[in-house]
């Protein structure tokens, strides 16, 4: 079989990706409500941006200081990281929003764990903070990471940790860390689960999506030429992916 150049490379990993809009304003972080609307943090806009199925476009909250991670509960409940201002914010579904929680360092990218307990990555400490959203408890899960900027959960409640100095590290129930990254550039802010050994990943210095099998250790580049890559959601089996230098968010379908 005959080698791809790049050019060809380049158009193979790009087939399947949409423009969905090209107004945002360094878009960090994406999630969806169940009624399937999207929504992006604006992380030099101090704002988060809702996109109805419709295409309508709104401003859901516009006070927050550098936003940066976003999810959203089974009750519409939407959870922001604010990178500046070091807490976390709650808008329910009735639009009110609280601080519900502070004291953090770089709050960047934050996912759920198995438990629904609220994962929070501490860039600047190199930690990742447990926040239980009922109590408002927070526990320290793990120590000794470098600039971490996004973590999810496999199902057997081990963690993938992408962190902006170019490691990927997995740490498994009992603590014990694995790097991955040798191949990443420089792993950014989103990260997600996409099976129970694989997770898609950005790479930031790359401009690139990356899927990693966490068991084998095996890397693919899943889609690429995304400028200032940052932000990624998976949703309905189909990749969300945020660049800064554009301020464009994109859909990813892959190919069967």
């Amino acid at each position: 079989m005959a080698r791809l150049t790049t050019e060809q490379t380049s158009a193979r990993t790009t087939e399947g990706l949409t423009t969905i809009s090209s107004s945002f304003n360094a878009p960090t972080g994406i999630a969806f409500d169940t009624k399937d609307a999207m929504y992006v943090t604006n992380w030099s806009g101090n704002s988060i941006t809702k996109i109805n199925t419709n295409g309508k476009r709104e401003t859901v909250y516009a006070d927050i200081e550098a936003p940066a991670g976003i999810v959203i509960d089974a009750q519409d409940n939407i959870y922001v990281s604010s990178y500046d201002g070091d807490y976390i914010l709650k808008i329910n579904a009735n639009g009110k929003a609280e601080k519900i929680s502070d004291g953090y360092h770089t709050p960047t990218g934050i996912a759920f764990s198995n438990t629904g307990k609220l994962l929070v990555t501490n860039r600047s400490t190199g930690e990742i903070v447990s926040l239980d959203l009922n109590s408002g408890r927070k526990e320290i899960i793990a120590r000794g990471l470098t600039t971490p900027v996004g973590v999810t959960q496999l199902p057997d409640n081990s963690l993938v940790v992408s962190q902006y100095s170019g490691r990927l590290t997995l740490i498994s129930p009992d603590g014990n860390q694995t790097e991955l990254g040798q191949e990443f550039n420089r792993p950014g802010v989103g990260i997600v689960t996409v099976s129970p050994n694989v997770v898609a990943v950005i790479d930031n210095g790359a401009d690139m999506v990356r899927t990693v099998d966490v068991k084998t250790k095996t890397v693919n580049t899943l889609v690429n030429s995304i400028p200032g890559a940052v932000a990624l959601a998976y949703h309905q089996n189909r990749y969300y992916i945020g660049a800064w230098q554009n301020s464009t968010v994109y859909a990813y379908t892959p190919r069967n």
